[in-house]
C-alpha cells in the first residue's frame, strides 16, 4: 500500500476534491462591477483553469494511492519525504525533481 500508509491522506484529498467541485466558478460580482465582459470571461476561465488542474492533480494522487505507488516520486521513483506530504497530499515528484525542472 505505498510508502507513507495512503489511506491517512485520501481523505483530506477527497475532502478537497469534494470542495473544489462544489465551489461556484462565478466571479465574485462585488468586484465586477468595473469589468468588461471579456474581463469576466477571461476570469472564469482562468478559475475554471486552475480548478481543472487541481482536480487533475488529486485524481493523480487517489489514482497513485489505488496502484500503490503513492509517497513515490513520478520521474525519479525515490520516496518524497512525509512532511512534503502532508503539505500537499498531491505532490507527485520529490523535491530533487521538482527543483531540476
Amino acid at each position: 500500500s505505498g510508502l507513507f500508509g495512503p489511506e491517512r491522506l485520501a481523505k483530506p484529498l477527497k475532502r478537497t476534491q469534494h470542495d473544489i467541485m462544489k465551489t461556484d466558478i462565478a466571479p465574485d460580482v462585488r468586484g465586477c462591477l468595473n469589468l468588461t465582459r471579456k474581463d469576466i470571461v477571461s476570469e472564469r476561465r482562468h478559475v475554471l483553469l486552475e480548478r481543472n488542474r487541481l482536480l487533475a492533480r488529486i485524481e493523480a494522487a487517489l489514482a497513485r494511492m489505488e496502484e500503490g505507488r503513492f509517497g513515490y516520486c513520478t520521474q525519479c521513483s525515490g520516496p518524497i519525504p512525509m512532511d512534503r506530504l502532508e503539505a500537499d497530499p498531491a505532490m507527485a515528484r520529490c523535491p530533487e525533481c521538482r527543483e531540476a525542472c
